[in-house]
């Protein structure tokens, strides 16, 4: 009961924007991909970003694609947890210490993650299944509205199809269909429901107080490229269109009509193979509640050092609402491991409440 209580992995009055699917290599560059496109996770941000893929290496195919996040305060609510209460051997003094580490880390942020998104792409396009969850969870005095803890999640499961086509050298145009079905929460609980189900909190949460449901969107996409050598793209998409989740919940995931522009080259250096940089802004129709025009901006470089059959080695640094972004990828022939990390506004408007999450990956594929 202590140790689910304590970090459970689940935003209070968060205002995150959940979002499908945050790809671990987009984020490290801030986010930005609307107007870059080049990869399969691009269909997450603008589907025509699929004709930019590399026609020469015949797709991508990613059998085993797991990413996981954490943020900076469920990090170190776990390790007080382990050096000040996990070895106290009394009862009543480990309820003790467990209260005062409580109050300690009262109105913190806990965030956690996993996804794995399962998918072959190529430069037409995009069949892939993805599971998710992402959770929030945060602890209060015990009274008034908030109770003793806020709970949001969402957890997602289902199918992804769409396909990019080229309707001449400049423009290229993008269309997608998502299935998935979802357990939504977003509850505040009070101290006493919590204790009365504490033998099996995780199945009481997520069985008993969770909204299930289906939802179907569509995604549309254009990209246009200009400039001698094409490496200048505008990009304009609407995603979730239809939106995904419980309306009424802070996890809905709503429809979203973005842009963005990018520039890519292949400089094929000793120590520099290619770049991309782009900068979006998203959510122009502001479908997302307590959303400002920072934490709507998304920018970012991407710099691939090394890139051939059997190894990649790239870094990305970016900007994603109004807070640094950073990471790196590494391959050797089928084995990918990456890590970015990256900070979630929180609060109402930007600048409010940083909330720095760490995300790594594992992709076995190619």
């Amino acid at each position: 009961m202590r140790i689910v209580l304590f970090l459970l992995p689940i935003s209070l009055i968060s205002s995150e924007f959940y979002q499908v699917h945050k790809d671990i290599h987009i984020m490290r560059s801030g986010g930005t991909n609307v107007g870059i496109g080049g990869s399969g996770a691009s269909y997450f941000y603008n589907p025509a970003g699929l004709s930019t893929m590399n026609r020469d290496s015949g797709g991508e195919t990613k059998i085993l694609n797991v990413t996981s996040s954490i943020n900076k305060n469920l990090i170190d609510s776990g390790t007080d947890f382990i050096s000040d209460i996990e070895e106290v051997d009394d009862e009543d003094e480990r309820n003790i210490e467990t209260i005062k580490l409580a109050k300690e880390h009262l109105g913190e942020n806990n965030h956690l993650g996993i996804s794995d998104f399962t998918y072959f792409a190529n430069h037409k396009f995009i069949l892939g299944a993805l599971g998710s969850l992402n959770a929030n969870f945060e602890t209060h005095r015990g009274f008034g509205t908030e109770g003793f803890a806020s709970i949001d999640g969402l957890v997602l499961g289902g199918a992804v199809f769409g396909g990019a086509y080229n309707y001449d050298d400049k423009i290229a145009l993008g269309l997608g269909i998502k299935y998935f079905t979802y357990s939504s929460v977003d509850r505040d609980f009070t101290l006493r429901e919590l204790v009365a189900n504490s033998d099996d909190i995780e199945n009481y949460v997520f069985d008993e107080v969770a909204e299930s449901g289906e939802s179907i969107v569509f995604d549309l996409g254009l990209l246009y490229h200009f400039g001698n050598s094409r490496e200048y793209h505008l990009g304009v998409s609407g995603i979730n269109i239809g939106g995904i989740g419980k309306e009424s919940h802070s996890t809905y995931i709503p429809e979203t009509l973005n842009i963005g522009a990018g520039y890519s080259k292949k400089i094929e250096k000793r120590f520099l193979h290619s770049l991309k940089f782009g900068i979006d802004y998203t959510d122009l129709t502001e479908e997302y509640e307590e959303s400002d025009n920072v934490k709507k901006i998304r920018a970012g470089i991407d710099l691939s050092i090394v890139d051939s059959s059997w190894i990649t080695f790239k870094i990305g640094a970016g900007l994603y609402q109004g807070y640094p972004t950073a990471g790196l990828n590494f391959r050797v022939a089928l084995l990918d491991f990456a890590f970015t990390t990256y900070a979630e506004e929180i609060g109402v408007y930007s600048g409010q409440e940083e909330d720095r999450r760490y995300m790594a990956n594992f992709t076995f594929g190619w």
